[in-house]
Protein backbone atom coordinates (compact mmCIF):
# COMPACT_ATOMS: atom_id res chain seq x y z
CA UNK A 1 0.00 0.00 0.00
CA UNK A 2 1.26 3.98 0.00
CA UNK A 3 2.62 3.13 3.34
CA UNK A 4 5.57 2.29 1.80
CA UNK A 5 6.49 5.34 0.06
CA UNK A 6 5.45 8.17 3.03
CA UNK A 7 8.53 8.09 4.28
CA UNK A 8 9.52 11.57 4.76
CA UNK A 9 13.01 12.76 2.48
CA UNK A 10 16.15 11.52 4.27
CA UNK A 11 19.85 13.10 4.67
CA UNK A 12 22.17 13.26 1.75
CA UNK A 13 25.03 11.51 3.64
CA UNK A 14 22.20 7.97 4.10
CA UNK A 15 21.21 8.71 0.48
CA UNK A 16 24.87 8.52 -1.00
CA UNK A 17 25.68 5.85 1.20
CA UNK A 18 22.96 3.16 -0.28
CA UNK A 19 23.34 4.46 -3.58
CA UNK A 20 23.89 1.52 -6.12
CA UNK A 21 27.23 0.65 -6.77
CA UNK A 22 27.17 0.95 -10.56
CA UNK A 23 26.39 4.54 -10.31
CA UNK A 24 29.37 5.67 -8.87
CA UNK A 25 31.74 3.47 -11.73
CA UNK A 26 31.77 0.04 -10.31
CA UNK A 27 30.27 -2.46 -12.11
CA UNK A 28 26.84 -4.11 -10.68
CA UNK A 29 23.92 -6.98 -12.02
CA UNK A 30 21.19 -5.06 -13.78
CA UNK A 31 21.13 -3.57 -17.56
CA UNK A 32 19.24 -3.21 -20.15
CA UNK A 33 17.26 -5.77 -22.58
CA UNK A 34 19.07 -8.57 -23.69
CA UNK A 35 21.89 -7.61 -21.67
CA UNK A 36 22.12 -9.26 -18.70
CA UNK A 37 25.17 -8.27 -16.00
CA UNK A 38 24.76 -4.67 -18.17
CA UNK A 39 25.22 -1.07 -16.35
CA UNK A 40 22.19 -0.31 -14.13
CA UNK A 41 20.18 3.18 -14.55
CA UNK A 42 22.20 5.90 -13.42
CA UNK A 43 21.04 6.76 -9.70
CA UNK A 44 19.17 3.51 -9.13
CA UNK A 45 19.45 2.34 -5.36
CA UNK A 46 20.78 -0.87 -4.65
CA UNK A 47 18.63 -3.30 -2.31
CA UNK A 48 20.14 -6.90 -2.57
CA UNK A 49 20.79 -6.97 1.11
CA UNK A 50 16.80 -7.53 1.83
CA UNK A 51 17.48 -10.85 0.79
CA UNK A 52 20.10 -11.09 2.95
CA UNK A 53 19.10 -14.39 5.80
CA UNK A 54 18.71 -11.12 8.60
CA UNK A 55 17.06 -9.32 6.29
CA UNK A 56 14.20 -12.03 5.03
CA UNK A 57 13.87 -12.84 8.68
CA UNK A 58 13.13 -9.25 9.49
CA UNK A 59 10.28 -9.02 6.46
CA UNK A 60 8.74 -12.39 7.39
CA UNK A 61 7.92 -10.87 10.80
CA UNK A 62 7.24 -7.43 9.46
CA UNK A 63 4.50 -9.19 6.73
CA UNK A 64 3.13 -11.03 9.94
CA UNK A 65 3.09 -8.84 12.55
CA UNK A 66 1.96 -5.84 10.39
CA UNK A 67 0.87 -6.12 6.64
CA UNK A 68 -0.91 -9.03 7.43
CA UNK A 69 -2.80 -7.96 10.00
CA UNK A 70 -3.21 -4.58 8.17
CA UNK A 71 -4.51 -6.38 5.31
CA UNK A 72 -7.16 -8.70 7.74
CA UNK A 73 -8.35 -5.64 9.06
CA UNK A 74 -9.29 -3.49 6.20
CA UNK A 75 -10.48 -5.98 3.41
CA UNK A 76 -12.18 -9.28 3.95
CA UNK A 77 -9.38 -11.20 1.33
CA UNK A 78 -11.11 -15.17 -0.50
CA UNK A 79 -8.10 -16.63 -1.46
CA UNK A 80 -9.10 -19.86 -4.31
CA UNK A 81 -6.50 -22.38 -5.48
CA UNK A 82 -3.64 -21.74 -3.25
CA UNK A 83 -2.88 -25.33 -3.17
CA UNK A 84 -1.09 -25.33 -6.93
CA UNK A 85 2.13 -24.09 -4.75
CA UNK A 86 1.94 -28.14 -2.96
CA UNK A 87 3.15 -29.33 -6.70
CA UNK A 88 5.33 -27.12 -7.28
CA UNK A 89 9.14 -27.79 -6.34
CA UNK A 90 11.40 -24.98 -6.76
CA UNK A 91 10.65 -21.19 -7.84
CA UNK A 92 7.97 -20.34 -9.81
CA UNK A 93 7.25 -16.73 -11.51
CA UNK A 94 3.46 -15.46 -10.09
CA UNK A 95 1.82 -13.54 -13.03
CA UNK A 96 -1.46 -11.24 -11.90
CA UNK A 97 -3.70 -8.53 -13.22
CA UNK A 98 -2.88 -5.19 -11.58
CA UNK A 99 -5.15 -2.16 -10.91
CA UNK A 100 -3.93 -1.36 -7.59
CA UNK A 101 -1.01 -0.19 -4.91
CA UNK A 102 -2.90 -3.09 -2.84
CA UNK A 103 -2.11 -5.79 -5.53
CA UNK A 104 1.46 -6.69 -4.16
CA UNK A 105 0.34 -6.90 -0.61
CA UNK A 106 -2.77 -9.16 -0.93
CA UNK A 107 -0.95 -11.15 -3.27
CA UNK A 108 1.52 -11.77 -0.59
CA UNK A 109 -0.95 -12.17 2.20
CA UNK A 110 -2.36 -15.08 -0.51
CA UNK A 111 0.91 -17.20 -1.20
CA UNK A 112 1.60 -19.88 1.66
CA UNK A 113 3.59 -19.13 4.16
CA UNK A 114 6.70 -21.41 3.20
CA UNK A 115 6.31 -20.13 -0.58
CA UNK A 116 6.01 -16.12 0.73
CA UNK A 117 8.99 -16.17 2.68
CA UNK A 118 11.27 -16.90 -0.68
CA UNK A 119 9.11 -14.44 -2.79
CA UNK A 120 10.28 -11.21 -4.41
CA UNK A 121 8.27 -8.63 -5.95
CA UNK A 122 9.15 -6.69 -9.06
CA UNK A 123 9.02 -3.08 -8.22
CA UNK A 124 9.18 -0.13 -11.29
CA UNK A 125 13.37 1.02 -10.98
CA UNK A 126 11.98 4.17 -11.81
CA UNK A 127 9.73 4.36 -9.33
CA UNK A 128 10.82 2.46 -5.88
CA UNK A 129 14.75 2.84 -6.81
CA UNK A 130 15.67 5.89 -7.43
CA UNK A 131 15.48 7.18 -3.68
CA UNK A 132 16.56 5.14 -0.71
CA UNK A 133 13.60 6.32 1.15
CA UNK A 134 11.25 3.94 -0.98
CA UNK A 135 13.64 1.48 -1.90
CA UNK A 136 14.24 0.18 1.24
CA UNK A 137 11.06 0.10 2.83
CA UNK A 138 9.54 -1.93 0.07
CA UNK A 139 12.52 -4.05 -0.13
CA UNK A 140 12.41 -4.50 3.88
CA UNK A 141 8.24 -5.04 3.78
CA UNK A 142 7.29 -7.04 0.30
CA UNK A 143 11.20 -7.86 -0.91
CA UNK A 144 11.25 -5.17 -4.25
CA UNK A 145 13.85 -5.91 -6.89
CA UNK A 146 14.02 -3.34 -9.46
CA UNK A 147 12.53 -4.06 -12.89
CA UNK A 148 13.48 -1.53 -15.73
CA UNK A 149 9.53 -1.07 -17.46
CA UNK A 150 11.22 1.60 -20.15
CA UNK A 151 11.75 -1.83 -22.05
CA UNK A 152 13.79 -5.21 -21.82
CA UNK A 153 14.75 -7.22 -18.61
CA UNK A 154 17.78 -6.96 -16.60
CA UNK A 155 20.13 -10.18 -15.07
CA UNK A 156 18.60 -9.68 -11.70
CA UNK A 157 15.40 -11.58 -11.86
CA UNK A 158 17.53 -14.71 -13.54
CA UNK A 159 19.78 -14.12 -10.52
CA UNK A 160 16.94 -14.46 -8.06
CA UNK A 161 15.49 -17.79 -9.81
CA UNK A 162 18.61 -19.49 -9.66
CA UNK A 163 19.00 -18.85 -6.00
CA UNK A 164 15.50 -20.06 -5.25
CA UNK A 165 13.53 -17.35 -5.08
CA UNK A 166 10.03 -17.27 -6.54
CA UNK A 167 8.87 -13.89 -8.75
CA UNK A 168 5.90 -11.56 -8.32
CA UNK A 169 5.52 -9.77 -11.28
CA UNK A 170 2.55 -7.61 -13.25
CA UNK A 171 2.85 -8.15 -16.68
CA UNK A 172 0.96 -5.63 -17.65
CA UNK A 173 3.73 -2.79 -17.23
CA UNK A 174 2.11 -0.77 -14.67
CA UNK A 175 -1.56 -0.33 -12.77
CA UNK A 176 -4.77 -0.51 -15.41
CA UNK A 177 -6.64 3.01 -14.37
CA UNK A 178 -9.96 1.82 -15.26
CA UNK A 179 -9.33 -1.60 -14.05
CA UNK A 180 -10.09 -3.16 -17.18
CA UNK A 181 -6.80 -5.72 -17.89
CA UNK A 182 -4.30 -4.55 -20.30
CA UNK A 183 -2.11 -5.82 -23.04
CA UNK A 184 0.66 -8.06 -20.86
CA UNK A 185 4.37 -7.11 -21.95
CA UNK A 186 7.05 -10.31 -22.37
CA UNK A 187 9.27 -9.61 -19.42
CA UNK A 188 7.72 -12.52 -17.21
CA UNK A 189 7.22 -15.27 -19.74
CA UNK A 190 10.75 -14.84 -21.33
CA UNK A 191 12.55 -15.18 -17.21
CA UNK A 192 10.38 -18.38 -17.09
CA UNK A 193 11.99 -19.89 -20.24
CA UNK A 194 15.29 -18.76 -19.94
CA UNK A 195 15.18 -20.66 -16.43
CA UNK A 196 12.70 -23.26 -17.04
CA UNK A 197 10.46 -22.45 -14.30
CA UNK A 198 6.52 -22.42 -14.56
CA UNK A 199 4.18 -19.63 -14.36
CA UNK A 200 1.63 -19.64 -11.78
CA UNK A 201 -1.54 -16.88 -13.58
CA UNK A 202 -3.44 -14.94 -10.99
CA UNK A 203 -6.51 -13.17 -11.54
CA UNK A 204 -6.93 -10.30 -8.17
CA UNK A 205 -10.51 -9.07 -8.30
CA UNK A 206 -12.06 -6.16 -6.14
CA UNK A 207 -8.48 -4.49 -5.71
CA UNK A 208 -9.10 -2.07 -7.58
CA UNK A 209 -12.64 -1.11 -6.27
CA UNK A 210 -11.11 -1.27 -3.10
CA UNK A 211 -8.17 1.20 -3.67
CA UNK A 212 -8.63 2.47 -6.86
CA UNK A 213 -5.29 4.65 -8.76
CA UNK A 214 -5.09 8.32 -8.14
CA UNK A 215 -8.63 8.09 -6.11
CA UNK A 216 -7.34 6.69 -2.80
CA UNK A 217 -4.10 6.13 -0.65
CA UNK A 218 -6.03 3.25 1.67
CA UNK A 219 -8.70 0.84 1.12
CA UNK A 220 -12.29 1.56 1.43
CA UNK A 221 -14.07 2.03 4.54
CA UNK A 222 -16.16 -1.22 5.52
CA UNK A 223 -13.53 -4.35 4.68
CA UNK A 224 -14.08 -4.63 0.79
CA UNK A 225 -14.13 -7.91 -0.30
CA UNK A 226 -11.21 -9.41 -2.25
CA UNK A 227 -10.55 -12.25 -4.27
CA UNK A 228 -7.51 -14.10 -5.43
CA UNK A 229 -7.86 -17.14 -8.00
CA UNK A 230 -4.72 -18.76 -8.50
CA UNK A 231 -4.69 -20.95 -11.62
CA UNK A 232 -2.76 -23.96 -12.66
CA UNK A 233 0.81 -23.68 -13.45
CA UNK A 234 2.33 -23.30 -16.93
CA UNK A 235 5.47 -24.34 -18.54
CA UNK A 236 6.90 -23.11 -22.17
CA UNK A 237 6.63 -25.63 -24.60
CA UNK A 238 9.71 -26.98 -26.74
CA UNK A 239 10.83 -24.18 -29.31
CA UNK A 240 8.01 -21.61 -27.81
CA UNK A 241 9.45 -18.39 -28.12
CA UNK A 242 8.10 -15.57 -25.19
CA UNK A 243 5.84 -13.54 -27.42
CA UNK A 244 3.78 -17.05 -27.96
CA UNK A 245 4.21 -18.12 -24.21
CA UNK A 246 3.11 -14.46 -22.70
CA UNK A 247 -0.44 -14.58 -25.08
CA UNK A 248 -0.92 -18.33 -23.41
CA UNK A 249 -0.44 -16.82 -19.79
CA UNK A 250 -2.61 -13.78 -20.56
CA UNK A 251 -5.40 -15.99 -21.54
CA UNK A 252 -4.97 -17.65 -18.52
CA UNK A 253 -5.32 -15.27 -16.49
CA UNK A 254 -8.12 -13.67 -18.58
CA UNK A 255 -10.17 -16.84 -18.22
CA UNK A 256 -9.87 -16.97 -13.97
CA UNK A 257 -11.14 -13.65 -14.20
CA UNK A 258 -14.18 -14.53 -16.53
CA UNK A 259 -14.58 -17.90 -14.07
CA UNK A 260 -14.12 -15.93 -10.72
CA UNK A 261 -16.62 -13.33 -12.27
CA UNK A 262 -19.37 -15.96 -13.37
CA UNK A 263 -19.06 -17.34 -10.07
CA UNK A 264 -19.60 -14.58 -7.78
CA UNK A 265 -22.90 -13.79 -10.26
CA UNK A 266 -23.90 -17.24 -9.76
CA UNK A 267 -23.46 -16.59 -5.38
CA UNK A 268 -25.07 -13.53 -5.57
CA UNK A 269 -21.42 -12.14 -4.36
CA UNK A 270 -19.64 -9.26 -4.73
CA UNK A 271 -16.04 -7.85 -4.86
CA UNK A 272 -15.05 -4.15 -3.46
CA UNK A 273 -17.20 -2.04 -0.55
CA UNK A 274 -20.92 -2.99 0.17
CA UNK A 275 -23.05 -0.97 -1.08
CA UNK A 276 -24.93 1.18 1.41
CA UNK A 277 -27.62 -0.98 3.42
CA UNK A 278 -26.44 -4.26 1.68
CA UNK A 279 -27.60 -7.36 4.18
CA UNK A 280 -23.81 -8.01 5.85
CA UNK A 281 -24.59 -11.83 5.70
CA UNK A 282 -25.77 -12.06 1.83
CA UNK A 283 -21.79 -10.44 0.92
CA UNK A 284 -19.90 -12.37 3.47
CA UNK A 285 -20.89 -16.17 1.09
CA UNK A 286 -18.13 -17.55 -0.36
CA UNK A 287 -17.19 -18.78 -3.85
CA UNK A 288 -18.42 -22.70 -3.76
CA UNK A 289 -15.82 -25.18 -3.66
Amino acid sequence: MTLLMSTSRPSRWLSGLLRRPGAGGSPSPGGAAGSPGGSPERGMHSNDWVRSGPATLLRSALQRGLLIPVLRAELRTEVHGADVFDRIDGPAVIVANHSSHLDTAVLLQALPPKRRRRTAAAAAADYFFDVWWRAVPSGLVIGAFPLERRGGVSSIPSELVRQGWSLLWFPEGGRSYDGKLRQFKKGAPYIALENDVPIVPVALRGTHEAMPPKKRNWPAPGRPRVTVHFGEPLRGLPGEKAAAFTARVQDAVVKLLADAEAADQAAGAQVGPRPEGAPRRALLRRRPR
